[in-house]
């Protein structure tokens, strides 16, 4: 047997990382009550992007670089025609630029991601012309969102490049600083002229408001909803992605008609998901990745290590945009993230940092199978893990395109096929209970009303903050207990509906089964008396009215 050592290099920044993104897991698979597929993703994508950038530096710092750049260029271009013009193309008209993304904000920190390597690359004394237009082009296209959190970015990651560079190098290449801040005000007068036509919308108050007024966007009330659960849930948290839950039973005003399902400051989400200890290794993480820039911070100046000088910049950007938003919640960032992040890792290795070569790996044969055999099998089936989720959905979707059709056989088969395919995720239970229910009922078939009874009841237990299945239960014991063998009692309707509303207090869902459930149990006073409150708060829905109506008897 020949036998070829493949080391694997452990580093104190890799080791930060893994640590972080094994408690990710653990927490989404097994502290967690709540299942969600992101849980999984998210610290996945993190790692598998800091494995293939650690494998692949070179080429990434290369090739992959420039198309990194073209695609931002492209996406750009793309915000400031939509912001010149006010079209929505494949997104829904905004007076901010959204570009291909769901949120202003996550186009800022992407540009950012972008913007600060080309700047950093542009300052240092590399590339001419064509350099400088694109790093003006994507300062544009950072303007055309209006996100304060980006230019929070941007400013952090301007200043950690003036401070790792230091001094003499910024004096060296002055002019081109110079030449920088004079296109950067061009480009700001041009929006602000722009705006002044009418043409757009574009401002900068927002900006000076918070400077003079502190928080202006009722981050505040989040952060406090998010401190009261840090202190209830300190130590292990309340469970990744879970903060939607937790915020839906806590809502405080203005965001008692909002769903809120980030913190909006990653760092205090950390903290409160999975407890000082996730928000304690995410720091080591932080601290292990600037603790080694600035320890060989002469050693890369005097090397011009230009990949780990332009990744550092970029993930700075990152880390401070984190304060005031979520992008450690969006896939196609942590794993923009990653990357950079294991460019960074490997230089810092080639330049003689803290290492040791773990020889564990061979391509020696084991049960009369090659190593590389079992190791590409170890991928696949990895991968195939990773796509359950995925499957599910697709299984999902189909099942929805079936009953759609007319086919409720197939519609059930696939929504069975989700359902095992992700056993803990409540809406899959939910959605084959209410086609069991339809189904018993239409063919008035007890057995079929029994079948969805059950299936919501198991999907109350995989996931015990969801109410949808809470609330279809409620409604199925309230509206067809003729077609089941044991109905709820009144008494055990209302500790269901009452529980629902502990958990989501202000949905319009909840208040509206809550009052039928009044009705039903025989407080007619207060059914109605809850109908006129929800008339009152949404005058302008017919539900509500409706609902009233009903219950008045009249």
């Amino acid at each position: 047997m020949r036998q070829q050592e493949r080391p694997f290099t452990l580093t104190g920044i890799n080791a930060a990382l893994v640590g972080f993104c094994l408690l990710l897991l653990i927490n989404a698979l097994y502290l967690n009550p709540a299942c969600y597929a992101g849980g999984i993703y998210f610290p996945a994508t993190l790692l598998i992007a800091f494995i293939v950038a650690s494998c692949r530096s070179v080429w990434l710092t290369q090739t992959g670089f420039k198309i990194f750049c073209a695609v931002i260029g492209l996406i750009a271009v793309w915000a400031l025609v939509q912001w010149l013009t006010g079209w929505g193309f494949l997104g829904r008209k905004s007076a901010r630029a959204l570009a291909l993304f769901p949120s202003t904000n996550i186009l800022a920190t992407v540009l950012n991601l972008g913007l600060m390597p080309v700047l950093s690359y542009y300052l240092l004394g590399r590339g001419g012309r064509g350099v400088y237009g694109l790093t003006l082009l994507l300062f544009a296209g950072l303007l055309t969102t209006q996100s304060r959190g980006g230019y929070l970015g941007l400013l952090s990651g301007v200043l950690f490049l003036v401070t790792f560079v230091g001094k003499a190098e910024v004096v060296t290449q002055w002019r081109r600083y110079r030449r920088v801040a004079v296109g950067f005000l061009a480009v700001l007068v041009f929006f602000k002229f722009y705006a002044w036509l009418g043409l757009a919308n574009w401002s900068t108050d927002a900006v000076f408001a918070t400077l003079m007024y502190g928080d202006t966007s009722n981050r505040w009330e989040i952060y406090q909803v998010a401190w009261k659960g840090l202190a209830e849930h300190l130590w292990v948290g309340i469970g990744y992605y879970n903060f939607g839950y937790y915020f839906e039973a806590h809502k405080v005003p203005p965001f008692l008609d909002r769903r809120i399902i980030f913190v909006h400051n990653d760092y205090l989400e950390f903290a409160l998901e999975t407890g000082l200890l996730g928000l304690g290794l995410f720091l080591l993480l932080i601290v292990a990745v600037y603790g080694q820039l600035f320890k060989f911070r002469q050693q890369a100046m005097a090397g011009q290590r230009l990949p780990l000088i332009l990744s550092a910049g970029a993930i700075t950007s990152m880390l401070a945009h984190a304060l005031v938003d979520y992008p450690f919640y969006i896939p196609v960032l942590m794993a923009v993230f990653g990357a950079y992040l294991g460019i960074i890792n490997q230089q810092l290795i080639d330049m003689g940092a803290t290492h040791w070569q773990l020889q564990k790996m061979s391509t020696q044969y084991f049960l009369g199978l090659r190593s590389g055999f079992i190791g590409n099998a170890l991928v696949i089936g990895l991968l195939a893990w990773l796509g359950l989720p995925a499957f599910a959905l697709v299984a999902a979707n189909y099942s929805s395109y079936r009953l759609l059709t007319g086919d409720v056989q197939q519609a059930l088969l696939w929504s069975g096929v989700a359902r095992t395919l992700q056993p803990r995720t409540a809406g899959y239970y939910w959605k084959e209970g209410v086609i069991w229910r339809d189904q018993g009922v239409a063919q008035n078939r007890p057995d079929l009303v029994e079948k969805s009874n059950v299936i919501f009841s198991k999907g109350l237990e995989v996931n015990p903050f969801e109410v949808n299945n809470l609330l279809e239960k409620t409604a199925l014991h309230r509206k067809y207990r003729t077609l089941l063998k044991q109905p709820a009692s009144h008494q055990d309707i209302m500790t269901w509906i009452n529980h629902a509303k502990s958990l989501q207090p202000h949905s319009d869902g909840v208040q509206m089964e809550y009052v039928r459930s009044l009705d039903f149990v025989g407080e007619h006073a207060k059914a109605i008396e809850q109908a006129k409150l929800l008339v009152h708060r949404w005058p302008q829905s017919k539900s509500a009215q409706r609902l009233l109506e009903s219950v008045s008897h009249e």
